[in-house]
């Protein structure tokens, strides 16, 4: 078969045969030697122009044909010449006689060698190369080094290629495996690779989308909808400057269904530099946006108890300062009631001053309850009995027209919890169900007290959870219910409705502290607490008590019971001789004045150190020491340790209407006798400092 084109021949041939590149191919072609090309069955693959002119001035390359009928020699001749040139790639001599176009022979000296042996199926290719006549052993010689050279370019291009070849197919393997979408397009934006991760997300399979534009491939909004699916993604150079969150986009897949994604891009460059396309990685964020959404809702549950904690410490000192105000007040008017007749016009003035008084002693009471600064001494409570003893107060303030029912299971575990504080969240929270039934003809308020075994479940997502399961959980809890379907509330509300002073109602209808009391007794009895509402679909408070735990500091507070704070009708021992110690000057003067009124003799001190002067300087035995804990410069506490190391056997109690876990725990070890909350009246406190006199003269 003849080829009327060389180069077209030469480039087919090199890459059907075993020809190393095309490199070699322009190389023979420009030699001005003559050269063939052959087969190891002895047929032509490539003839270069000297050798054409050789030949007789062929215009054409005789391709396929067999050399035995372009030689006078014979075929075995031929043959020989074939495996001669099969044994060595060292070119060795040999002679042709050639048959020139007008059929002369020419007789030509000639070098034949292998040149690239047979591999994958390509069978095995020959160099022959004619020589001029007279050529030298010189011009063998560096003809050889020309080949070997030629051979050694071969090589290195082989394993160039080889080398690219496995770089890309581990290149490929990498992308296929990372987590991230990847797609590489070329300048005008077709897809050249897709790997399996970006298949997923865009929904278009990686065999589909090779050759698309990526604009249909990947369509991307921006997060709040604006600009069309292509304009983003045509657009997607002008994210190169903006960090990892603002490059977050929607991305829509084939089927229509969106998610969050983080989008990156790259240039995709030559080795000199030169941009060929784009490299785009999409990264899911569904599952980091949902984590970044539970921790900021921690960070924000965590920064409400903050803010309650901080609410409460503030109220809390406050308020303890202000008891103190509040008992001076109560006191005189109870030492200015005495110190006036029946008949005395004046009366009248000092009852409504004791009554707005009290009323400011309770409120303090709701203010000490929410800052955990009350009396907490706790015991064995049936929650039965509670309930009883609420429902009749609450029937009483119910509207004409509402319904409140109440339905606990018949035998409930007992608690251990302040009686007092527990029934308070009673009266507190079907209270404020209650007010939110105000103008509704069918209202109801419904309390479910249940046995309630195991842990409970986490909220629901529509469910606000105020203070949260602990660690650890008793067997056995309480579950309480308080519901109405009154107007609910609003989330912003709802967010609110514990913190301190915080109301809905009308001015004058409401302190604000219900909630935030319930809120602090709650909490300090370790309770679960959820609420659920929405507006017109009323609300329910979820309470989860824990069953009765031993607890393990055993409370030495001597609690204020009226059996307790009887007095004497014989009145004081005018022998005992109370030392009363109190930073504050108004609180010091009354007990004195009432202790005195009482048949007792008292010596009161306004700093810890004039009553350690006092012990020092006395000439009598004094019979007992009642002292503030919370003073400036000396605690009660170590001014206590300070007394019994003077007087060993003098008795000591420490009055205060804030006794922490570790106050109890500390009392034993400074040698306190007692501890004793200040009660809601300094003629309370008066009465307790009676009943301890009295219970020591009888040892």
């Amino acid at each position: 078969m003849l080829r009327t084109d060389e180069s077209t021949s030469a480039s087919e041939n090199a890459g059907q045969m075993n020809f190393p590149s095309q490199a070699c191919v322009r190389m023979f072609e420009v030699h001005p030697d003559a050269h063939w090309l052959l087969d190891e069955r002895g047929v032509l693959q490539h003839a270069n122009r000297a050798a054409l002119h050789l030949m007789g001035n062929l215009a054409q390359v005789p391709v396929g044909e067999n050399i035995a009928n372009l030689v006078a020699d014979g075929p075995s001749h031929c043959a020989d010449l074939i495996r001669q040139g099969m044994r060595s790639s060292v070119p060795t001599p040999a002679r042709l006689r050639l048959r020139t176009r007008d059929a002369a022979e020419v007789a030509r000296r000639c070098e034949i060698a292998l040149l690239t042996p047979a591999s994958e199926g390509a069978p095995a290719l020959l160099w022959c190369r004619f020589l001029e006549q007279g050529l030298g052993k010189n011009q063998f010689e560096v003809l050889n080094q020309q080949i070997q050279s030629l051979k050694r370019e071969v090589g290195r291009r082989q394993a160039a290629e080889s080398d690219m070849r496995q770089q890309s197919e581990w290149l490929e393997t990498v992308l296929l495996g990372i987590a991230e979408g990847v797609i590489a397009t070329d300048l005008d934006g077709c897809v050249l690779f897709m790997n399996q991760v970006a298949a997923e997300l865009t929904g278009w399979p990686r065999a589909l989308s090779m050759g698309r534009m990526v604009t249909d491939v990947v369509q991307l909004i921006a997060l709040d909808g604006s600009g069309s699916r292509k304009d983003v993604v045509a657009n997607l150079g002008q994210l190169s400057g903006l960090d990892p969150t603002q490059r977050r986009l929607q991305l829509v897949d084939r089927g229509g269904a969106t998610r969050l994604v983080q989008v990156s891009l790259s240039p995709l460059t030559s080795e000199f530099g030169v941009r060929r396309g784009t490299v785009l990685v999409l990264r899911s964020v569904e599952d980091e946006v949902k984590a970044e959404r539970e921790r900021l809702a921690l960070e924000h549950q965590l920064r409400e108890s903050q803010k309650m904690e901080a609410l409460g410490t503030m109220a809390g000192g406050i308020a303890h300062d202000f008891n103190n105000i509040v008992a001076a007040i109560l006191g005189n008017v109870e030492l200015a009631l005495e110190d006036l007749t029946p008949e005395s016009e004046g009366r009248v003035s000092l009852l409504e001053i004791r009554k707005a008084a009290r009323r400011a002693r309770d409120m303090v009471q709701q203010i000490l309850t929410f800052s955990r600064r009350q009396d907490n001494t706790r015991a064995p409570v049936a929650v039965q009995t509670l309930l009883q003893e609420a429902q009749s107060m609450l029937k009483a303030a119910l509207q004409p027209e509402a319904q409140l029912e109440i339905h606990a299971d018949e035998h409930l575990p007992p608690i251990w919890a302040n009686a007092t504080q527990i029934e308070q969240v009673f009266l507190n929270l079907t209270g404020n169900a209650m007010q939110a039934l105000q103008g509704r003809a069918s209202g109801k308020v419904e309390v479910q007290v249940r046995r309630f075994d195991g842990r409970p479940a986490p909220s629901d997502p529509d469910e606000y959870e105020v203070i949260s399961i602990g660690p650890e959980w008793p067997e056995t809890s309480l579950r309480i219910q308080v519901s109405d379907n009154g107007s609910g509330m609003d989330p912003p509300t709802l967010a609110r409705i514990f913190e301190p002073f915080f109301t809905t109602k009308a001015i004058g209808s409401g302190t604000g502290l219900g909630l935030a009391v319930v809120h602090g007794i709650l909490r300090d009895h370790q309770a679960v607490l959820r609420v659920r509402s929405a507006p017109g679909a009323g609300t329910m408070f979820t309470i989860w008590l824990p069953g009765m735990i031993e607890s393990a500091v055993q409370s030495q507070v001597v609690p204020d019971t009226p059996a307790a704070m009887a007095s004497s009708s014989a009145g004081g021992d005018p022998a005992a001789h109370v030392l009363y110690v109190d930073d504050d000057e108004s609180m010091a003067f009354l007990v004195q004045r009432f202790l005195d009124r009482n048949g007792y003799r008292v010596t009161t001190c306004t700093s810890p150190d004039d009553a350690l002067r006092c012990l020092r300087s006395a000439e009598d035995e004094f019979t007992l020491c009642i002292t503030d804990y919370n003073m400036p410069g000396m605690s009660g506490l170590t001014l206590a340790k300070e007394i019994k190391t003077l007087r060993p056997h003098l008795p000591v109690a420490i009055a205060s209407g804030y006794i922490s876990d570790e106050l109890r725990l500390l009392a034993p070890k400074a040698g306190i006798d007692e501890l004793i909350y200040k009660p809601n009246s300094v003629e309370e406190l008066c009465r307790t400092i009676e009943r301890l006199i009295v219970r020591d003269a009888a040892f």
